[in-house]
């Protein structure tokens, strides 16, 4: 498969800021080859640090915007129209409309700032983990996965391998998620600080606003932001866990047989559809498997029951890798509940064993510790 081809996948057609995220990561990381080792303590550490830095930076953005706007209203209200008292609506609005205006311009300097911080904090975690963002078709799906990450975007609505991501997501719910990712960073920001305006404009309160306001600002920057971090360092880490998962795969590729190898395949398509996301780890992963089994056709039309029975059949060593690859593909997509667990659960009683979900919670915990976690899955795999 080309470069394109790879790229075509997951993200057919990034927009431009897509595109200029994708050349400042690249730039900021000119790494080549792939991770070889396991993270050590001191860069898991450095890590922790990077991420630290970029979320206490939101809080103060969101601090110094709150004070500021804050400040211009006291200003105006106080200082400039003695309180407003009396005032009819009419004789409001330019206060409203300087109001607005020096809200949104303090807003989109913020923004701004938001996004370069998230981009550079981003930047940096792919770095210290140690992930090649040049000169592979495979590393063209961590960057673009990444630029989205920093720029809050969804994952693109369409096909990955044939595979319809939100098969099994109400239309509500898809419209809803849609509305809301739009509300992200700079939206969700503004419209907050403009209703707790009105909210605490009404109180008695009202000259303490700025003190409200700000720590409020400082908090709802900092939770985006930690967000933000969390998924680019799954994204980051989750390279060196699948890419020792696909030595392992090769190494026993022909004990793995042509069955199982469609069960792992046919378990991606489920697991994607479960997620109801395609997740970049997913479509890292799955790339990197079709490679690796040789796959010539590049649509896979997934039928998991069928595939369950198949799993059913299958001799001891090969259903093994079979729980071993999809049980690392589920934790590299988040915490294992919802229809991740459900999917788990499903995996394990089909091979007559029980999910141990401590066990699986470790494998995650190591996943974003940049640590091996291929062979462990042995522990909480039949056997």
């Amino acid at each position: 498969m080309s470069e394109f081809e790879t790229e075509h996948q997951y993200s057919p057609d990034p927009n431009f800021l897509e595109r200029w995220a994708a050349h400042y990561l690249r730039q900021q990381n000119p790494r080549v080859e792939y991770p070889l080792r396991e993270r050590r303590a001191e860069e898991i550490d450095a890590l922790r640090r990077m991420s630290r830095q970029a979320i206490i930076w939101a809080a103060i953005a969101g601090i110094l915007s709150g004070g500021i706007i804050g400040g211009i209203e006291l200003f105006v209200r106080q200082g400039l129209l003695d309180g407003m008292e009396g005032m009819s609506l009419r004789e409001q609005l330019p206060y409203w409309a300087g109001y607005l205006a020096a809200a949104g311009v303090v807003s989109a300097i913020e923004i701004l700032f938001l996004y370069w911080n998230a981009l550079r904090g981003v930047a940096q975690i792919s770095d210290l983990a140690g992930i090649p963002l040049q000169k592979s078709r495979h590393a063209v799906l961590i960057v673009r996965g990444l630029s989205r990450v920093a720029l809050e975007l969804p994952s693109p609505r369409h096909s990955i391998y044939g595979i319809d991501p939100y098969a099994q997501m109400s239309r509500w719910k898809l419209t809803a998620r849609s509305v809301l990712y739009r509300m992200k960073v700079g939206v969700s920001s503004f419209i907050l600080r403009i209703l707790l305006r009105r909210i605490l404009g009404r109180m008695t309160l009202r000259g303490l606003i700025p003190l409200f306001t700000g720590p409020l600002y400082a908090a709802w920057n900092a939770f985006i932001t930690w967000r933000i971090m969390h998924h680019a360092r799954e994204n980051a880490l989750g390279p060196f866990a699948i890419e020792d998962l696909i030595d392992r795969l090769a190494a026993e590729r022909d004990a793995l047989g042509a069955p199982a190898r469609d069960v792992i395949l046919q378990g991606m398509g489920e697991l994607i559809m479960c997620n109801q996301d395609a997740h970049p780890n997913h479509v890292y992963l799955l790339s990197r498997l079709m490679d690796t089994f040789e796959i010539t056709d590049q649509t896979i039309d997934v039928d998991w029951p069928q595939s369950l029975r198949a799993l059913e059949t299958l001799e001891t060593n090969p259903q093994r890798l079979v729980v071993i690859t999809l049980t690392v593909a589920t934790v590299l997509a988040g915490k294992v509940r919802g229809n991740r667990k459900a999917f788990l659960e499903e995996l394990y009683a089909s091979c007559g064993q029980p999910l141990r979900l401590a066990a699986v919670h470790q494998l995650r915990d190591k996943l974003m510790h940049g640590q091996r976690i291929a062979d462990e899955v042995c522990m909480s795999a039949p056997g």
